[in-house]
């Protein structure tokens, strides 16, 4: 039996799974299988995953969404633990080593997640983590109930008994953006999580400069993670949401002044842009959009520091 899985589910995603899967590869945990989960991609895709020939193992399905491409890879998993690496994302070399150490050590935790190095989505480092101070420890379930916490699937590495427990993903979600959320509230349920503070993921920003996700938010999904909030926990999504729109914001902002400060102001006037369409009433970003307009020195002198990330 393999003592770790890494499950990697794509549905068009040639412009990155290549990427994703030599991280994989890459790891320095020698017993890692890998499984990658092609979810009717119609692109190029399959061609890309056959040059990898027997280094991993593919399953071909219709396209039913991530949490089934999820479940689908789970099944067909040998590990007693499992690790979820999205196909826009990076894993540095020492990930699987380090997240089942951490298992290991911590039998009482049922998951483990590292923090997160940002890239654009054309894989430029944003020199910043994506869990910054205040997040930085495992969350109660309280916690993740009061607001948006920032476990990511590819940071992940949960205990098979545990994702058997939960349920798996929720396949009510066909899209990105919520399955996750609901599925690390159950697994809290079960049990503590261990936070390992080093940046072992690249996770990329997939909304600048270019799209490489789709379907966001999508008034059914949303619809179905306020029903299951209420239902199992009693609580709404609003402050849920209104949490990840700030994020993207916030991650926008920073992108934007970045730029500013690097005298790009094409790219900053299209990162506050993007910022001020999630939410139009943020007046500093109004500043911010209205500064690219001005010559570069008296916009940088304006700008003022760039901060982390959040």
């Amino acid at each position: 039996m393999a003592h770790v899985s890494a499950i990697i589910p794509v549905y068009n995603g040639a412009a990155t799974v290549a990427e994703a899967i030599a991280s994989a590869l890459a790891q320095t945990r020698a017993d890692l299988e890998v499984i990658v989960v092609d979810d009717g991609s119609t692109d190029s895709t399959p061609a890309i995953l056959d040059r990898f020939g027997d280094r991993i193992r593919v399953i071909r399905r219709p396209n039913g969404g991530i949490s089934a491409a999820r479940n689908s890879g789970v099944a067909a998993a040998t590990g007693e633990y499992l690790a979820f690496l999205d196909c826009d994302d990076l894993w540095e070399p020492a990930l699987a080593e380090r997240s089942a150490a951490a298992l290991d050590a911590h039998p009482e935790c049922v998951l483990a997640y590292t923090n997160l190095a940002v890239i654009d989505s054309d894989g430029r480092d944003l020199g910043s983590a994506l869990i910054g101070p205040g997040l930085d420890h495992a969350p109660a379930l309280d916690e993740m109930l009061a607001r948006l916490w920032p476990i990511m699937p590819s940071a992940v590495m949960v205990r098979r008994s545990a994702f058997d427990a939960a349920g798996g993903f929720s396949e009510e979600f066909r899209s990105y953006g919520f399955e996750d959320v609901i599925f690390w509230l159950r697994l809290r349920e079960l049990g503590p999580f261990w936070f390992i503070p080093e940046r072992l993921v690249r996770w990329r920003f997939s909304l600048f400069p270019r799209p490489l996700k789709t379907g966001w938010n999508r008034p059914d999904a949303v619809a179905t993670f306020d029903r299951i909030l209420r239902e199992r926990y009693h609580v709404g999504a609003e402050r849920l949401l209104a949490g990840r729109a700030r994020a993207s914001r916030s991650i926008l902002g920073y992108i934007g002044l970045r730029a500013l400060n690097a005298g790009d102001r094409a790219a900053a006037r299209e990162a506050f842009r993007r910022a001020l369409s999630l939410d139009p009433w943020r007046l500093r970003n109004l500043m911010r959009y209205l500064r690219t307009f001005l010559p570069t020195p008296l916009a940088r002198a304006l700008s003022g520091r760039t901060g982390a990330a959040r």
